[in-house]
This record gives structure tokens, C-alpha cells and sequence, in this order.
């Protein structure tokens, strides 16, 4: 099954090798080809200009990034339920994923600019939540990390994962894919 996977940072593999990123390890963890569409510092607007060609299946996630350039939850979360809508008129059967909430660490010293920390993380957590009652409403499939990734498994910078983060990513997709039916 070809899977393509749309995203930021986290999708790209900011901060590792290419065969150390989630896409690649969940490939070889389940024989599926999860093709890595992640662009560093993309937002969802950006993703959902993006023309990706077909397959079985689309795994959307980001949103950070568009709160941290100050906008409100509600467009990212209107943009990834309009790439899902725009994967199942293509066809394909579209997964949002949620991200985990970046570090307590994280704070204005490590952005580049005025941003109110504080905000995007309330603005994030209000993004999440909405995005699973939304999928959950529409029927989309929708990968919850907030559960599997914490502190221990963020990079020095407590946004983007580590090695480990991309490991257990990894996992949590291929148990989410090998355990689904395909059909």
C-alpha cells in the first residue's frame, strides 16, 4: 500500500537522517510505502495548495506551524479537514494525524521573533482537540501522539522529535496500519 504522508517538520524528519525519520522506519516496520511529502516550516495552507499525486492512502499532519506565526486555530484545523475532503473526492483515504505538545521547555529565547509561547500552546491544545472531535464527526480516521510522544523523545530544541520520537511515531503508524482493514 502506498501512503503518502503530508506535513512540517515532524513529517519531514527535521534534525535526523532520512532513514532514521518515522515515514522511513514505518515503511520498513510494515512493508508499506509511506512516502515522505513533509516540508520544513510548512503550513497547512501551504499543504493544502500542494498537488500530490494519487494513492491509497494520505496521512495529513501539521498546524504548528501556523500558530506559531500567530493564526488562529481555526484555520489550520479548516485546512486539514479541506486536504482530507480533497483526498476522499481524489479517492484516497485520508489519516490526520495530531502532533504531541512541544516541551515545557520552549520558550520566546528559543523563537525567532516576539511569539507568546503560552498562546500557541493553548492555541495547539484547542487545535488538537477540535481536530479529533472533527475527524471523529466526519469519520476520518485520526492518529492521536499527544498520548505517545513527551519530553523524553523531543529534540534539544523541544519542538521536533529525536531519534526515539521518530521510533515511537514509527510505531504507533505501523501498529495504526497493520492493524487496520484494508479496503
Amino acid at each position: 500500500m502506498k501512503i503518502l504522508c503530508l506535513g512540517d517538520s515532524l513529517t519531514f524528519g527535521y534534525g535526523v537522517s532520512r532513514e532514521e525519520c518515522w515515514c522511513s522506519l514505518a515503511s520498513r516496520l510494515t512493508g508499506h510505502e509511506f512516502q515522505n511529502f513533509g516540508v520544513n516550516g510548512a503550513t497547512t495552507g501551504e499543504m493544502l495548495e500542494r498537488k500530490l499525486p494519487v494513492a491509497e492512502r494520505l496521512f495529513v499532519m501539521g498546524g504548528l506551524n501556523d500558530l506559531f506565526m500567530g493564526m488562529k486555530p481555526e484555520i489550520p484545523l479548516a485546512n486539514i479537514l479541506a486536504i482530507c475532503e480533497r483526498a476522499l473526492a481524489a479517492g484516497m483515504r485520508p489519516t490526520a494525524g495530531i502532533p504531541m505538545q512541544i516541551s515545557p521547555e520552549v520558550d520566546e529565547a528559543w523563537c525567532d521573533g516576539p511569539i507568546d509561547v503560552d498562546w500557541v500552546r493553548t492555541a495547539y491544545a484547542k487545535l488538537a482537540d477540535d481536530l479529533s472531535r472533527a475527524c471523529r464527526e466526519r469519520g476520518i480516521p485520526a492518529l492521536d501522539f499527544r498520548p505517545l510522544i513527551g519530553p523524553a523523545e523531543l529534540s534539544f530544541d523541544g519542538i521536533h522529535l529525536n531519534r526515539h520520537g521518530h521510533t515511537r511515531m514509527a510505531e504507533a503508524v505501523a501498529s495504526f496500519w497493520t492493524g487496520e482493514t484494508v479496503g
